[in-house]
């Protein structure tokens, strides 16, 4: 197979519980020659109201997902919304394929189920355009932890970077990535993200989300709950892990009876010190060279409290390798997309745990 450079579109659904990513670049699934645009498209409110009342309800296996008519309606109905979307957003522009990485309502790797909620064959019908989606499963059948899927992406982007180089990733959960000097690559899940925020603001205001964080400035973060979050099992657990969504859900009571500020300031608080105690746990080492990226970089709360415990190491944001990497997780998605069709794996022993190094991902083929 010779391989090219294609116009790849990628739509990544687990930034957060409220919004998609959506990116066109031109790579080869080695590097990356061109970003075109990106974007950011919110839920429809009714949409993001049904995915939360999904997410809520535990005790899931791979059948029950898959033959829930709750589960289907919401999943036909978000694939229409990523359909629209796409359309909008690439009005005149080429592209050669679509790769979609959607949320991931349920994740338990123990059981080899992962659930990402969408449905590219009928993306693929609404489109008529080849779509590559469920990355996942591959993974999953060899062992592996699933996600994360992004660590050949942000290898792609340093290819002449020095190294060793660590990026922090803060979507909905929160993921280290550790690209030695060596050429090795370590990556897993380590924290809570934003869903842990969402919920909170949701619940307690009916809000999407902490705007730019100004509810985490304006409180105060309660150190002693903070202290005891930080001894949930998942956080002590070795990598390689990935993290379901509401892992930390039943922890919510810890900080019931805070303020709404107080609320969003401890468990803002939480994600940062969880991000660094993973970082010293299991780290070879914390290098100089921090970057952060994800959309979790539009709350400076959050910003604020990783630099504060990274200190005197200077953080930078992943725009200064470069200034379109703006929507990171559908540029991966998009990256993906590619090595998938030329057969190129995307997950790895030191990422997921797989045994060998795996490609992933259904292609469903224009008619």
């Amino acid at each position: 197979m010779i391989i090219k450079s294609l116009n790849s579109l990628g739509l990544y659904g687990g930034a957060s519980l409220n919004s998609i990513e959506l990116a066109l670049i031109s790579t080869d699934g080695i590097d990356v020659q061109e970003y075109i645009d990106s974007r950011i498209v919110p839920y429809p409110e009714n949409l993001a109201l049904d995915i939360r009342k999904l997410i809520s309800k535990r005790g899931w296996t791979f059948d029950d997902l898959e033959s829930s008519s709750e589960v289907q309606n919401v999943r036909e109905n978000i694939s229409a919304f990523y359909a629209e979307a796409i359309n909008d957003f690439t009005d005149k522009k080429n592209y050669d394929q679509i790769g979609i990485d959607g949320l991931t309502i349920f994740n338990d790797p123990e059981h080899q189920c992962s659930y990402q909620i969408e449905d590219g064959h009928l993306v693929c019908k609404i489109l008529s355009q080849t779509v590559v989606t469920h990355f996942h499963k591959a993974d999953l059948l060899a062992g592996g932890q699933a996600s994360p899927l992004s660590p050949g992406f942000f290898n792609a982007i340093t290819l002449d970077m020095e190294k060793p180089i660590l990026f922090i990733n803060l979507d909905a959960v929160s993921t280290l990535m550790y690209l030695s000097e060596f050429g090795k690559i370590m990556a897993f899940d380590c924290a809570p993200g934003l869903a842990m925020i969402e919920d909170w603001t949701f619940r307690h205001a009916n809000m999407q989300t902490d705007y730019n964080g100004k509810l985490a400035i304006t409180g105060k973060a309660h150190n002693q709950i903070v202290q005891s979050l930080l001894h949930h099992k998942f956080l002590r657990k070795a990598p390689p892990k990935s993290l379901d969504i509401l892992c930390f859900s039943d922890k919510k009571e810890h900080l019931e009876g805070l303020s709404l500020e107080d609320g969003a300031a401890t468990a803002t608080s939480f994600i940062a010190e969880a991000i660094y105690q993973a970082a010293l746990d299991f780290l070879p080492a914390i290098p100089q060279n921090i970057y952060l990226s994800g959309e979790g970089q539009k709350n400076p709360s959050l910003v604020r409290f990783i630099k504060q415990n990274f200190a005197p190491r200077s953080l930078k944001s992943i725009q200064e390798i470069h200034p379109k990497l703006q929507a990171v997780g559908a540029q991966a998605t998009a990256f993906n997309a590619v090595r998938r069709i030329y057969g190129l794996p995307l997950t790895f022993p030191t990422t997921t745990g797989a045994f060998a190094p795996m490609t992933g991902g259904e292609i469903y083929e224009k008619k």
